[in-house]
């Protein structure tokens, strides 16, 4: 407009010159439509300039919103990343055949005030396929309106990812390697955080996202189309650190449960599984379900049979008392409670199988460690009882508030009680198949362990009627549900949870999923 201003000005002046050097009254026509002309074509001008800047304008408004619209989508795969690590050690090209149909991974409590089951608390939670979620981000897109419904919904813009690659620390990218020595992607980032200390970062996911408007999409069929106004590339960098063990302990670990668990039995415990396929037990309320591709740890190597302090116990079948009198330890772990540390004697056993007969029972030492490598199977009834419990009797006494034991014949040296004091170690290994329920592990009628039992290749539960609680501590195995032999299945509690700290284990689980770090660097690439 300025410019348009100034030609009419130069034009007046111009018209004025020629009125003075040249007074015919013919030439004020021609000039006149000379003006009118030129008012014309400024007019013109104006209005299409006009018409570009308002175009600019729009044109930087749909910048911005797709913009956002990636933006939005960088913090939601990311978020999905979080939950899923396992997936970011995969390229792209690799979501969907590593996704499967496992389900999102995480942890879901049981707010209720009633008791729930697996499937129904993770359901519940917005729980569905990771395939289904990878689908929608690599192939469909996602819409900023979750789960659209109208034109209007559709219209606000859709995300999708179309590049996802890794890179070691130092920028170079981590690719398949085929010669001389064959080597996987994964693989190389197994070597890669073997060589970090837990928290540091090993690789660097390379995220890019494309994001779209459409004003006049009316259904999903006209996102990431060519007739879309406006669309924007982002690039992120998100760190791989090699993780600790974040999630909570677990009451009851059941790796492979291949047929269906008690629908009727109680546990007052966490529940961690892989998916929740056959697994029916119900989860009192308080208690978290945790869904998370984490496999079990190694069992510890056990003593050599030539050591004299491990002691080879054979068939127990009847009561005793653990460490017995005569019993030499064979190491001391320091545990510290309230800022004292104790020097706690462990003694270990080697077992073939536990059946005891009527009321007999199984005593633990409190404030002594006693760990069952057991080779065969447990199978108690009844009142008997597998008792690591803080009592006291004329060869010690265990304060039921401090939990702290002292001993008579020794009273420089007083120890500690804990639940954990008692391991038992499933060595059995299953030769009859998945759904076998053998080995086994076998409380009925009331039975009770208290400790922590760690079985990887057993069955185990709790069965029948009776006072007991079945397992209190914690126990992890292959499946939980005992053969028909140890009795029917029981409406009772069967697990209460009573350790709840990793390190008083001392195992540490394998395939822990990378810890996902905040974006270190963002980077418009397109649009």
């Amino acid at each position: 407009m300025k410019n348009s201003k100034q030609e009419l000005l130069n034009l007046w002046l111009w018209v004025n010159k020629i009125n003075k050097n040249n007074p015919e009254k013919g030439n004020t026509l021609i000039v006149a439509i000379g003006i009118g002309l030129v008012l014309i074509i400024a007019t013109s001008l104006t209005l299409f300039n006009s018409s570009k800047d308002k175009t600019n304008v729009q044109a930087g408004e749909f910048s911005k919103k797709t913009m956002a619209v990636a933006e939005l989508g960088v913090t939601r795969v990311h978020n999905f990343l979080a939950k899923n690590s396992k997936l970011a050690e995969y390229s792209l090209a690799d979501w969907e055949s590593q996704a499967g149909t496992m389900q999102l991974q995480g942890t879901f409590t049981n707010t209720s005030s009633t008791n729930s089951t697996c499937s129904s608390l993770t359901s519940g939670a917005g729980g569905t396929t990771v395939s289904t979620t990878v689908g929608k981000f690599k192939t469909d897109g996602d819409t900023v309106v979750e789960s659209p419904s109208s034109a209007s919904d559709f219209r606000q813009g859709a995300f999708k990812v179309v590049d996802y690659r890794l890179e070691k620390t130092d920028g170079k990218p981590i690719e398949k390697i085929l010669s001389p020595t064959p080597k996987t992607i994964k693989e190389q980032l197994d070597e890669l955080s073997g060589g970090v200390a837990e928290g540091e970062i090993y690789a660097h996911g390379i995220l890019e996202i494309e994001s779209q408007i459409n004003p006049s999409a009316n259904s999903a069929s006209d996102l990431f189309t060519s007739t879309n106004s406006s669309q924007s590339n982002v690039q992120v960098t998100i760190p791989l650190r090699r993780a600790t063990v974040s999630t909570p302990f677990p009451g009851v670990w059941i790796s492979d449960q291949q047929i269906g668990s008690p629908s009727n039995s109680i546990i007052n415990a966490t529940l961690l599984v892989p998916d929740c396929d056959n697994m029916d037990l119900n989860i009192a309320p308080g208690n978290d379900v945790i869904l998370s591709d984490m496999l079990f740890p190694q069992l510890p190597t056990p003593p050599a049979d030539t050591d004299p302090k491990y002691y080879n116990l054979g068939d127990i079948t009847s009561s005793t008392t653990l460490p017995r009198s005569t019993d030499q330890h064979i190491e001391t772990q320091q545990i510290t409670d309230n800022g004292v540390t104790y020097n706690v004697k462990v003694y270990k056993y080697k077992v073939n199988n536990i059946s005891l007969n009527g009321g007999e029972k199984i005593k633990i030492v409190p404030g002594r460690k006693v760990v069952i490598n057991l080779y065969g199977n447990i199978d108690i009834g009844g009142s008997q009882v597998i008792d690591n419990s803080c009592t006291t009797t004329t060869d010690y006494i265990c304060d039921p508030v401090t939990k702290i034991v002292t001993y008579p014949s020794d009273l420089l040296n007083p120890s500690i009680f804990r639940r954990e004091n008692l391991n038992i170690f499933g060595y059995g290994v299953n030769t009859g198949g998945p759904t076998s329920q053998e080995p086994h592990i076998c409380l009925a009628g009331g039975a009770e362990v208290f400790g922590f039992v760690f079985a990887p290749d057993y069955a185990v539960g709790a069965a029948g009627t009776g006072a007991g609680n079945g397992f209190t501590g914690a126990v992890w195995a292959r499946m939980f549900n005992p053969p028909s032999t140890c009795g029917s299945n029981t409406g009772q509690v069967v697990v209460v949870q009573d350790i709840t700290d990793w390190d008083a284990i001392g195992l540490v689980p394998t395939n822990i999923p990378p810890q996902i770090g905040s974006i270190t660097q963002w980077q418009r690439i397109g649009g």
